[in-house]
C-alpha cells in the first residue's frame, strides 16, 4: 500500500451484501454510481465560480473549453458532449465499501486502480435523451442526443482489509 487511505483520498459508500461477496470473491471489479444532481459533489472536483446572484459551485471541466458543448460549460451533468464524460473525478485512492447501514455490518478497504465514465444502460440501451426544454425523450440514435444519465465506473484493484 503506496499510499495510506485518509478522509481525502476514500470514498465512503454502502453496497447490497451480494456485490460485497462478489468483490471478496474477486468476481467484481468495478463499482458503479450514477452521477445525479444530489450526489455528483462526492464524485466530482467542483470549482468555484461568480454568478450574477453570488458565488456557486460546477464541476470541474476536463478538456478546455472548445473541446466541450456549451451545456457542459454551464455544469450540466446531463450534457451527452459527444459521448465524452466533459468533468474530472475527484481522484479516490480508495473505497470503503459497506453492507447496509446496521451497526455492526461488514466493512471492506478496496484499492481503486482506476476510474472512468459511461453512459448509463437501461433495458432499452443508453439513456440517451433529446430535450427540447419542454419534454425530454429517450432516444436511440447518439446524433439526436443532446443529455444523457452517466455513470462513474471505480474499477478496484487489491482488497486491503475486511470484516
Amino acid at each position: 500500500m503506496a499510499e495510506k487511505p485518509t478522509k481525502e483520498n476514500t470514498l465512503y459508500l454502502v453496497i447490497k451484501q451480494a456485490y460485497y461477496d462478489e468483490i471478496l470473491a474477486g468476481t467484481k471489479k468495478e463499482e458503479y454510481r450514477e452521477i445525479k444532481e444530489t450526489t455528483w459533489k462526492k464524485y466530482l472536483i467542483q470549482e468555484e465560480v461568480q454568478f450574477e446572484d453570488g458565488m456557486g459551485v460546477l464541476p470541474f471541466l476536463a478538456y478546455p473549453e472548445d473541446q466541450v458543448c456549451e451545456l457542459s460549460k454551464g455544469g450540466d451533468i446531463y450534457a451527452y458532449n459527444n459521448g465524452v464524460f466533459p468533468y474530472r473525478p475527484v481522484e479516490y485512492k480508495y473505497l470503503n465499501l459497506a453492507v447496509g447501514y446496521n451497526k455492526n455490518r461488514q466493512t471492506m478497504l478496496v484499492e481503486v486502480k482506476d476510474i472512468s465514465f459511461q453512459i448509463l444502460e437501461s433495458p432499452k440501451g443508453p439513456m440517451l435523451i433529446y430535450d427540447d426544454g419542454e419534454k425530454a425523450i429517450q432516444v436511440t440514435d447518439p446524433k439526436k442526443a443532446n443529455a444523457c444519465f452517466w455513470e462513474i465506473v471505480y474499477h478496484l484493484g487489491e482488497i486491503i482489509e475486511h470484516s
